[in-house]
């Protein structure tokens, strides 16, 4: 009897410690609430503005490279050969200062696109941990990474933590 009791306490011990450390789980689509914020909205129409003023800032390079070579090629018959290769070098030097424009154009576009979204996603993480503590949880995962979701989904807590209205 003595030891049915020590067993039983002893079990009840070890499943209370289980329970004790069991830790709270939760995980957010984040990626899904970005889309949702209004922010976003206004973010992504700032970014097609000034991928716009881009593509006409390299549509005008390009239009003046084109007329410089039909220009060229108009008079190309007349001029003498030291004119001729000192216009094609021309040419080409302008052909190739029009790439590295375009690429140029290319790495800020991503850039501005980072530094738009950045500030977002810093909303959404500020959010998720405030809500973390609050609730005690002891980690949130991604849902996109993912391949069993287990725990909570807290994508709506932190949709109305931002105060984004359901879709």
């Amino acid at each position: 009897m003595k030891n049915t009791a020590k067993s039983i306490l002893f079990t009840l011990a070890i499943l209370t410690s289980f329970s004790i450390n069991a830790q709270k789980l939760g995980h957010v689509n984040s990626q899904a609430i970005v889309q949702e914020m209004p922010d976003y909205e206004s973010a992504r129409q700032e970014l097609e503005s000034y991928k716009n003023d881009l593509a006409k800032e390299l549509e005008m390079y390009q239009k003046l490279i084109m007329e410089f070579a039909q220009t060229y090629e108009q008079q190309k018959a007349t001029m003498s050969a030291e004119s001729r290769q000192r216009k094609e070098a021309d040419l080409m030097e302008r052909q190739q200062n029009y790439e590295k424009k375009a690429y140029e154009a290319e790495t800020k576009l991503q850039q501005k696109e980072q530094e738009l979204l950045q500030a977002i996603m810093l909303k959404v993480n500020n959010a998720v941990q405030d809500l973390a503590k609050a609730e005690g949880y002891s980690y949130i995962f991604e849902r996109t990474t993912l391949l069993h979701a287990g725990g909570d989904d807290i994508s709506d807590k932190v949709r109305k933590k931002l105060g984004i209205t359901a879709n």
